[in-house]
């Protein structure tokens, strides 16, 4: 990750001067489906994951953040990855189920993932000069679950969370964290 912040540098100081055209936006998006009117207490939270590779790269970098914004809500979390299996059938949390956690936040991978390291991602046009910088464009949709209970799983919240944007760009983990406690704040599932 150094080494391309590097060289992206490198290449911006060598394009001084151009004039750079995007050609990529990024596009995230996160709305709740469905919840239940009901009081949740969150104080441990599992954070489960499904789909294929590119998935597990996405959600082991979006744990991360969501460790560091649940912790400012009084939330420990914890993540693990069910595998890409589990994305066509029905997902089985009860291996996972314990006393130790209040809440389990499931993201399913729903749609085909899509890993495009070859997506331009900006052109740069200068004297003389023309250049294109690439970048790691990652498109997955999830359904996003909330489960309450230590024994019996109750479904809280329901979402669908998109993502269309560059893998290696981490400000979009804290914008997805950002928007996901936002629909859980605003349900009065989680503290403000």
């Amino acid at each position: 990750m150094r080494n391309a912040k590097l060289l992206l540098a490198i290449f911006t100081l060598l394009l001084a001067g151009c004039l750079v055209i995007p050609t990529y936006k990024a596009r995230i998006s996160v709305h709740t489906t469905a919840y239940n009117k009901q009081e949740v207490q969150v104080q441990n939270m599992m954070l489960v994951g499904t789909g294929p590779v590119a998935s597990r790269v996405f959600l082991d970098n979006l744990h991360t953040e969501m460790t560091q914004s649940l912790k400012s809500k009084g939330v420990e979390s914890r993540f693990s990855y069910a595998g890409s299996g589990s994305q066509y059938g029905p997902l089985k949390l009860d291996s996972l189920v314990s006393d130790q956690y209040d809440a389990y936040l499931v993201f399913k991978a729903t749609g085909p993932a899509q890993l495009n390291m070859t997506k331009p991602q900006y052109s740069a046009i200068g004297p003389g000069v023309v250049g294109t910088g690439y970048g790691n464009q990652y498109v997955e949709n999830y359904t996003v679950s909330l489960y309450k209970g230590k024994e019996k799983l109750q479904l809280v919240w329901k979402g669908e969370m998109e993502v269309d944007f560059d893998l290696a760009n981490d400000s979009r983990y804290k914008q997805i964290s950002q928007l996901l406690l936002k629909e859980l704040v605003d349900r009065h599932i989680l503290p403000e």
